[in-house]
């Protein structure tokens, strides 16, 4: 069987030459050739021809053309003479992720002998959700209490009019959202904007964790010290500087203010039992003066410093308690 494939955007022969013989098609076949695959919001379409599956001779009074038309059946529309379209955008129900949809049309064609026959063209294609894919720096989580500025893409359908929405209602135009979460996960809406209801695309789930730990710097009248090291106990001031991780500090620098709020310090007298000094409020620059408290003190003894009320400062201006370890906000220092 000699099978011939030609658009029928140029229009198909009816009589040809093959050997300096003229034959005429007899039957036709009706094929669609289109994409697998698409997403919601995306046109399906499927680009038609027609196969010729039968030759016979032919006489010369008998030559002319085809003139097929192309009609779709259903949801599809037809685009010039060999296009089918199908709008995507009511094909998916609510928690429908994909789904496989039939379609089908025919050509309607004059044939030998004065009459018109229809030949059909069917398939199939896979209608899904589209992927909704994270642009910003944190692609896979959000920062707590913190102002995140999301970017999505939605591949596919970059071109086409979309909103997203946040939790408590927070929804802007396009694809870049800015939110503060504060649970342990938060999900984003993603919709396709048209006349009457948007049409939900799909949604982004990010979790939500704290920002990297900050570090704690200790200075005293000599400079930056670190446990272990000696102070004068006739000058004894020391200064808490409560510094964000660098990366966090310039990427979200409205978010990256800690102070510490104040101090419980302990004097060990030799191998005596630590005794409690107090608890001091510490002063805007975290500095608490100690003079007064060890002015019995002698050399060789030592302190302990454990800070409290350790607080990020958030773009709300909110103070927002950072959880360290014990030990991570303990210090310990020997008196000269």
């Amino acid at each position: 069987m000699l099978a011939l494939y030609f658009p029928i955007l140029l229009y198909s022969v009816s009589t040809f030459d093959v050997s300096k013989e003229t034959y005429a098609v007899k039957d036709y076949k009706g094929i669609a050739v289109g994409e697998q695959t698409v997403v919601v919001g995306q046109p399906f379409k499927a680009r038609t021809f027609l196969a010729a599956e039968r030759l016979t001779t032919a006489n010369k009074e008998s030559q002319g053309s085809v003139q097929p038309k192309l009609i779709p059946d259903g949801n599809l529309s037809a685009q010039g003479d060999s296009m089918l379209v199908m709008n995507t955008n009511e094909l998916l129900d609510p928690g429908q992720d994909q789904k496989r949809v039939s379609y089908k049309a025919y050509f309607q064609a004059p044939q030998l002998g004065g009459t018109t026959q229809r030949f059909p063209v069917s398939g199939s294609f896979t209608v899904r959700r589209p992927e909704i894919v994270a642009k910003t720096e944190t692609a896979q989580a959000l920062y707590r209490q913190s102002l995140n500025r999301l970017r999505l893409s939605v591949p596919g359908i970059e071109d086409r009019s979309l909103r997203v929405e946040g939790p408590g209602g927070s929804s802007a135009e396009g694809t870049t959202l800015s939110m503060s979460p504060t649970g342990d996960n938060v999900t984003v809406d993603v919709y396709l904007k048209r006349s009457g209801e948007d049409l939900l695309l799909g949604q982004r789930e990010f979790a939500v964790i704290d920002p990297p730990r900050p570090q704690i710097r200790v200075f005293a009248p000599q400079g930056e010290v670190s446990s272990g090291a000696s102070i004068n106990r006739r000058r004894a001031a020391l200064r808490f500087k409560v510094e964000a991780d660098r990366e966090f500090k310039t990427r979200y620098p409205e978010d990256a203010r800690y102070e510490a709020g104040e101090a419980t310090v302990f004097l060990r007298r030799g191998e005596t039992a630590s005794e409690e000094l107090g608890t001091f409020d510490l002063s805007e620059e975290g500095r608490v003066v100690l003079t007064q408290q060890l002015r019995d003190a002698e050399p060789g003894d030592q302190i302990i410093v454990r800070l409290k009320n350790v607080v990020r400062v958030n773009h709300r201006g909110q103070r927002v308690e950072v959880p360290l370890r014990e030990n991570s906000r303990t210090f310990g220092f020997v008196l000269s």
